[in-house]
């Protein structure tokens, strides 16, 4: 179904949600949706839109710049980040304010996720209503696949952008002493032999991508209802290649075990304009969504010369 109105979005993020509890009944796991303005893996809007996809800093291909961007996100912006005591508080806020890290947003609002599906959050209106469909991913996550943010795996995947490539060694004789060395700085006590000792190895566990709920420490993610997919790594930091696919939610030695994307909304492009002014009925206006000052100006700025053009 290609959604032209706001009711026709809700209704079909509740059919999606609703075949799969009937067909595959679990106890314990949720739903959350990621908003993304256009299929990134077509130029052709008559494609349907894959269950696969990267963090920001795979898809971008800056794994080499990992520890550059961290350091000078940190360095330049360093009272931007008094607040935050761990590498996952850090790494949560350089990514919500679009630095490419391991971690890929997604949401517990649905309607937050179609206003990012429609191009809201693009200052340049030109990129807001871009002439491609949007899309909204219904994603499935089992129990034993949500951490918090003082989860061991989640800790150490925070930890990779301190670490080269080159001493992350996850081959027939695992090597992670120097991630192990980062993670003692932050988190005394912790040990690659007691990891091990709880189940299944961090060498094995960094391979995969897991969902995690952040500390809601900024007006940002608490408005938009933050919550991440932490993508680890392979051998010598080589990216993961998630499918997200329903083959692949029972085969633990998937990356994308435990999620998958059981569905997905598609927006008509000529339909974002009306459906983002349908949600500032239902408490979805742009200037709340990024609560910064310079946000809700160009925000603001943004709606009247639409309401102009209109006139």
């Amino acid at each position: 179904m290609r959604c032209k109105t706001l009711e026709d979005v809700v209704g079909e993020v509740l059919r999606i949600i609703d075949e799969e509890k009937a067909r595959h009944p679990e106890v314990g796991a949720e739903f959350f949706f990621r908003g993304e303005k256009k299929n990134y893996d077509s130029d052709n809007d008559g494609d349907s839109l894959g269950t696969s996809f990267q963090s920001y800093l795979d898809r971008e291909g800056l794994q080499e710049y990992e520890r550059q961007l961290y350091e000078e996100a940190l360095r330049l912006n360093v009272a931007s980040f008094e607040e935050d005591r761990t590498m996952v508080e850090r790494v949560a806020r350089m990514q919500h304010y679009r630095l490419p890290t391991r971690f890929a947003d997604m949401s517990t609002n649905a309607l937050l996720s179609a206003h990012f599906a429609c191009g809201g959050g693009e200052t340049d209106l030109s990129k807001r209503d871009n002439g491609r469909d949007g899309f909204i991913r219904v994603m499935k996550v089992a129990h034993h696949k949500m951490k918090t943010f003082t989860s061991d795996i989640i800790i150490a995947i925070a930890h990779l952008p301190l670490v080269d490539a080159n001493n992350i060694g996850l081959g027939q004789n695992p090597d992670l002493g120097y991630l192990e060395y980062e993670i003692l700085r932050e988190r005394p006590g912790f040990s690659l032999d007691s990891y091990g000792k709880r189940g299944c190895p961090l060498s094995e566990e960094i391979q995969q991508v897991w969902a995690v709920k952040p500390m809601m420490n900024s007006r940002r993610i608490r408005k938009q209802g933050g919550l991440f997919l932490a993508f680890g790594c392979g051998d010598g930091k080589k990216p993961l290649k998630p499918t997200f696919s329903s083959a692949d939610y029972d085969n633990e030695s998937a990356p994308s075990y435990g999620i998958k994307q059981v569905g997905y909304v598609r927006i008509v492009s000529e339909a974002k304009k009306n459906i983002r002014k349908q949600l500032r009925l239902f408490g979805m206006p742009g200037e709340l969504v990024y609560p910064e000052l310079s946000n809700v100006c160009e925000e603001l700025h943004n709606r009247f010369k639409e309401i102009k053009k209109e006139k």
